[in-house]
């Protein structure tokens, strides 16, 4: 039985986000900026496999975001992936320093 695959779709605005994260991260460590991506890229097979498995991201409190409409995925220890699932596509809107307010990441 062959398992679906689905199409995993990085915002611009998202890319924008990663790329950010990892210039601030590799002054500190190369390597652990190196980490940083390693994992971002396994959580986009965990995507295209099955986003299913991740939760809902019920803990954002954004005006204007309905409730249930993104999905969450931690990486790297205090990263997140904000997603939302579209038939066979997963649009990865915003990936987020969890140690930072982030009320603006969706105007």
């Amino acid at each position: 039985m062959a398992t679906k695959s689905y199409n995993v779709i990085l915002a611009k605005r998202a890319d924008v986000m990663l790329v950010l994260h990892t210039d601030f991260l590799v002054r500190v460590s190369p390597a652990a900026a190196r980490r940083l991506v390693s994992d971002f890229k396994r959580v986009k097979t965990r995507l295209a496999e099955n986003p299913y498995q991740f939760p809902f991201a019920d803990d954002l409190d954004v005006p204007g975001v309905a409730p249930n409409m993104y999905r969450k995925c931690y990486f790297y220890g205090r990263y997140k992936a904000l997603f939302l699932i579209d038939g066979s596509d997963v649009f990865v809107d915003a990936v987020i320093d969890c140690r930072q307010e982030n009320m603006d990441i969706f105007q």
